[in-house]
């Protein structure tokens, strides 16, 4: 599975290159959030899609209460949302 190729580049671990991500688990356990994974897949959230799309407030709901792994999961929720507009084909609107 792609997960043990993290850690290719260890100057910068958190440097994720999510275009390489193929599931909401992969995403997760790549920023050391998979505790969460079941949580996220019982709420619907079953696509990178939809994760780009969570906002604090249902990570709240998913009962993701720590500031800290909010801070963390929506920082990378940030990042898939850059690089989806960047690679996808339309122009934002």
């Amino acid at each position: 599975s792609k997960l043990f190729h993290r850690g290719t580049n260890p100057l910068a671990p958190d440097a994720v290159d999510l275009t390489q991500l193929t599931s909401v688990g992969d995403w997760l356990a790549s920023i050391k959030m998979s505790r969460y994974a079941e949580s996220f897949e019982r709420a619907g959230v079953t696509t990178l899609e939809a994760a780009a799309r969570v906002t604090v407030q249902e990570l709240t709901a998913l009962g993701i209460t720590l500031v800290g792994h909010q801070k963390k999961i929506m920082n990378s929720v940030t990042a898939l949302r850059a690089q989806m507009s960047a690679t996808s084909q339309g122009f934002l609107v």
